[in-house]
C-alpha cells in the first residue's frame, strides 16, 4: 500500500537532509558504525553530521551525542547502526522527538524465521502511529550524490551523474553502479530499499519522478508483496522519466532463496514481465546491460523514428551490431545519390567500396580529415539516430574536439559511439567523450543495446500519445 501524503512529505524531506545523526557511529575501523560517518565526511556532506553514541565524546573529529534526544531541533534523518532490537527502540525513539525519517540498516526482520516477523510488525506499527518513513530495514542505506549525503554505509565510488538505483540488494545494486562507473557515468541516486517494511519501490518513484537531477530509473526487484503497486508507480514515472529494470527470481528455486534474502516471494515472472512492458520499463538481463542502458537514457533523446544511420571503416562490428538493431525494428534507409558523391569525392574515387548504409569508408576513414567530413555529411540527412564506430589506433588521432562539436550541433538525434580499444587504451577518450555529452561504449553490442533501449522507450511515449 502506497505511503500516506505525510509519511511522502517526510520522505523527500530525507532525500534533501541538511542534519543526519549517525546513530551506533563508532571509530572502530571494521565497525559497521564508521562506514556512513566516513562517507558522509569523505563526500564532503554540506549539511551537519551528528554521531551519536555514548561511550564517546568525540568521533572523527566531530562532537558526538549520547542520545538522539540530545540534538535539538531534531535531524532531518537518522542512519540506525544497531541491531534489530535496539534499531526498533531508536526508531521510535527518534519519532517521537520530531526526527523526519529513518535508515535501519540491520537485518533480522522478516526474512528470519525466529521472531523476525513480529519485529517487522512492530516497525509498521511505529511507522503508522508516528508518520514515519523508514528506508530499510535490511539495506546499505541511501546516496544523494549532488549534495553529498552518502549515508550508504558500504563504499561506493562514484560522482554525481542522472542515473538513481533503487535496488532490493545492497551487492547488485553497488554491481550496476560499478558498471555505470566504469562507463563514466554518475548517480543522483543510491537507495537500497531492503525489506520495504514501510517505503516500498512504488514510494520512492513517486518522490523521484520528478527530480530534475534524476534522468533515468534503474530498478533491482526480486519480488514485491503488491505487484499491482509497482506497476501502477511504474507506469506513472515512465511517463515522466525512463524505468530500467532488472529482475532476479524468475523460477522457484531462486525464488525460495530470496525469501530468505529481503523476506520476498519473487512470484510468477511471467507475469512480471508482461507488468513491465504494460507499464513502458525497458527490462535488462544482467547488470551490465543495465548499466548500458541506464547511460543512454542519462544522456540520450529518444529516437523520432526508426531511421538510422551507421558510419565506420571497419565493416564487421556494425555487421554484429546490425543483427541486433534491425531485429529490434531499426531501418536502414538508403543514402540519397548527392550523399554518396559526397563520400565518394571526400574517400576517392579509387577506393573500392559501395557507398551504402552501413557507410563503410575501408582504408581513408582511419583518417579524421576523411572521418569527420563524411559524418557531418550523414549528420545532416534526415536519419533519426546514428550508429558510429572508431577504431582506436594510437598512431592516430582519435577526433574527439570534431566527435563532440558534431553531436552537440545535432543532440535531438541520438548518437552512440563506439571506440573499439581496450579499456585501459580508452579510458582517457571515454571519459572526455562522456563527459563532453557523447554515448560512448566499448563494442558494437553495447552499443546496439542502448539504441535498441532508445527505440522501446520512443515507442511506449508514442503508444501514451496515441491511448
Amino acid at each position: 500500500m502506497p505511503a500516506n501524503e505525510v509519511i511522502m512529505e517526510k520522505l523527500k524531506r530525507m532525500l534533501s537532509a541538511r542534519r543526519v545523526a549517525v546513530v551506533g557511529a563508532s571509530p572502530e575501523q571494521l565497525s559497521v558504525g564508521l562506514g556512513p560517518l566516513h562517507n558522509l565526511i569523505d563526500a564532503p556532506f554540506d549539511g551537519e553530521v551528528f554521531p551519536v553514541n555514548p561511550k564517546y565524546d568525540s568521533i572523527l573529529g566531530i562532537r558526538c551525542y549520547p542520545s538522539i534526544e540530545s540534538i535539538d531541533p531534531p535531524v532531518d534523518l537518522a542512519i540506525l547502526l544497531l541491531n534489530q532490537n535496539l534499531a526498533l527502540e531508536i526508531a521510535e525513539r527518534a519519532a517521537r522527538h520530531g526526527v523526519a525519517g529513518v535508515t535501519i540498516v540491520a537485518g533480522g526482520f522478516k526474512e528470519v524465521a525466529a521472531g523476525g516477523r513480529q519485529l517487522e510488525d512492530r516497525l509498521r506499527q511505529i511507522s503508522l502511529e508516528f508518520d514515519l518513513p523508514v528506508v530499510g530495514p535490511n539495506t546499505l542505506g541511501f546516496s544523494v550524490f549532488q549534495n553529498g549525503l552518502h549515508g550508504v554505509f558500504w563504499h561506493l565510488d562514484t560522482f554525481p551523474g542522472k542515473v538513481a538505483i533503487l535496488s532490493q540488494s545492497g551487492g547488485v545494486g553497488l554491481t550496476m553502479a560499478y558498471g555505470l562507473r566504469s562507463l563514466h557515468c554518475g548517480l543522483s541516486h543510491f537507495i537500497g530499499v531492503g525489506n520495504r517494511t514501510v517505503l516500498d519501490f512504488s514510494d520512492y518513484l513517486e518522490a523521484l519522478e520528478d527530480n530534475p537531477q534524476v534522468g533515468c530509473l534503474l530498478l533491482f526487484v526480486e519480488g514485491v508483496d503488491n505487484p499491482r503497486d509497482l506497476y501502477e508507480g511504474i507506469q506513472r514515472t515512465a511517463r515522466r522519466r525512463p524505468v530500467v529494470v532488472y529482475k532476479a527470481g524468475k523460477n522457484e528455486v531462486v525464488s525460495r532463496a530470496t525469501a530468505t534474502h529481503t523476506g520476498s516471494l519473487t512470484g510468477d515472472y511471467r507475469l512480471y514481465r508482461a507488468m513491465f512492458r504494460q507499464a513502458g520499463a525497458i527490462e535488462v538481463e544482467s547488470t551490465w546491460e543495465a548499466a548500458v542502458v541506464a547511460k543512454a537514457f542519462s544522456m540520450l533523446h529518444c529516437p523520432g523514428g526508426r531511421r538510422r544511420c551507421a558510419l565506420t571503416f571497419t565493416a564487421g562490428p556494425c555487421i554484429v551490431a546490425m543483427d541486433r538493431l534491425v531485429t529490434a525494428g531499426w531501418e536502414l534507409p538508403e543514402l540519397r545519390e548527392e550523399v554518396r558523391e559526397r563520400i565518394r569525392s571526400l574517400i576517392g574515387e579509387k577506393t573500392p567500396v559501395e557507398i551504402q548504409n552501413p557507410v563503410d569508408l575501408t582504408g581513408p576513414g582511419f583518417l579524421p580529415t576523411t572521418y569527420v567530413p563524411v559524418l557531418e555529411s550523414v549528420l545532416g540527412e534526415d536519419f533519426d539516430a546514428y550508429f558510429l564506430v572508431w577504431n582506436y589506433n594510437p598512431f592516430i588521432r582519435v577526433p574527439v574536439v570534431e566527435l563532440v562539436e558534431l553531436i552537440r550541433r545535432n543532440s535531438q538525434k541520438p548518437a552512440v559511439v563506439v571506440l573499439l580499444a581496450h579499456q585501459k587504451e580508452a579510458e582517457p577518450f571515454m571519459q572526455r567523450l562522456t563527459s563532453a555529452g557523447v554515448c560512448t561504449y566499448l563494442t558494437p553490442e553495447d552499443g546496439a543495446t542502448a539504441l535498441n533501449a532508445l527505440l522501446m522507450r520512443s515507442s511506449f511515449q508514442k503508444r501514451g500519445e496515441q491511448s
